[in-house]
């Protein structure tokens, strides 16, 4: 913590003694500012803008989720609503994009110029794809932008992501070391071992592989209750034995549903992997004791699993370390997100102006291609 203050203090310090710039662009908003930092404004067009979009984004995402005040309004967890937690996400987001703008103003970033081409390429698409500049005005109209502000748009989302490479990417003064990627994985990483028992027929080819729908979800069909009542009694079965303390490693082999033989030594996740586990597993395992057995019901499947000692990081396997792909991304996603958050009581918000634009509020933006 006390290396991420100083190298803060040291960039902001930077950051006064550069040149300002004018703002970027000739695009002139008529909108207030929904928040402000340090002269830069994130005004109302583009703060409904993206509003709409991860809106829209929510509502294709969940398959319980709908554009009504019961679900808005519904307890995401024991102290926020579907809204609040989700419109947290998202100012979250669009303050790091606020304070991006700063950063790379007052440290002089320069865009590369294939990403201005890229933004410039996207734009004309779009403007062919609806027949003219003028329809294309029109259907951004009931975004509250026009082809000038949805480029703005897609410039500051550039510059945030310009300012993400070169302060946190190879050689920037965010750099991940070594022992920030350790660290995270010592606190943020999990390690168990599980049985499955599918309480759905999984459907499969001819060749007995499982088939999957359009969205990767392995397709599955009700069982008869003479197949419900055979697999009750074979967990019935499997719970005696592992009463008895029989190996958990031997009730795998015996009894789990899903093939576990390219895991050997387990399972590794995260709270990242929170949408690919789900909720009420991530939860049991966060709680339970080490090398207890943990039992979650889900609608299709019981799983039953153990928890197991996280290993020292220098001795994981080639089978283990496979599963922390993503590693170096979530430690650096961490120190980003403590970074920016530092900075978050420096931000003016116009919470009344907000309100116009809750998730509640809003219509979703319908406009896939912007």
């Amino acid at each position: 913590m006390k290396k991420l203050y100083r190298i803060l203090a040291l960039i902001l310090v930077l950051a006064m003694l550069a040149p300002a710039l004018i703002s970027c662009g000739g695009y002139k908003s008529k909108y207030k500012a929904v928040m402000e930092y340090n002269g830069i404004k994130l005004t109302e067009e583009f703060y409904n803008y993206w509003v709409a979009t991860y809106k829209r984004n929510i509502l294709t995402s969940y398959s319980d989720a709908s554009d009504t005040p019961e679900f808005w309004g519904s307890m995401y967890n024991d102290t926020m609503t579907v809204e609040e937690y989700f419109t947290q996400i998202i100012n979250n987001r669009l303050m790091n994009y606020l304070i991006a703008q700063d950063l790379y103003k007052k440290n002089t970033l320069k865009l590369p110029k294939s990403t201005k081409n890229a933004i410039k390429n996207d734009i004309n698409e779009k403007i062919d794809f609806y027949g003219g500049r003028s329809n294309l005005n029109k259907t951004l109209s009931e975004l509250m932008l026009n082809i000038d502000a949805l480029k703005e748009v897609y410039t500051w989302e550039a510059k945030h992501d310009y300012v993400y490479e070169k302060f946190f990417g190879k050689g920037g003064p965010l750099e991940i070391s070594d022992k920030d990627l350790v660290d995270y994985y010592e606190s943020n990483y999990y390690h168990i071992k599980y049985i499955v028992f599918y309480m759905t027929n999984i459907k499969t080819d001819e060749n007995g592989n499982y088939l999957y729908d359009s969205n990767g979800n392995l397709i599955s069909e009700e069982m008869t209750e003479a197949e419900k009542a055979q697999k009750q009694l074979k967990i019935a079965e499997f719970e005696g034995k592992l009463n008895e303390g029989k190996s958990f490693d031997e009730l795998i082999a015996e009894y789990s549903e899903f093939d576990t033989k390219n895991y050997p030594n387990g399972f590794y996740f995260s709270v990242n992997e929170i949408d690919i586990w789900g909720n009420d597993i991530y939860n049991a395992v966060k709680s339970a004791e080490i090398n207890s057995v943990t039992n979650v019901k889900e609608e299709e499947a019981i799983f039953y699993i153990q928890k197991l000692e996280l290993e020292d990081f220098s001795s994981l396997e080639d089978t283990e370390i496979v599963q922390l792909e993503s590693l170096v991304s979530y430690a650096t996603s961490a120190i980003y997100d403590e970074f920016f958050s530092e900075l978050y009581p420096d931000i003016n918000i116009n919470r009344d102006l907000m309100e116009k634009y809750k998730l509640s509020v809003v219509e979703a933006n319908k406009n896939y291609s912007i």
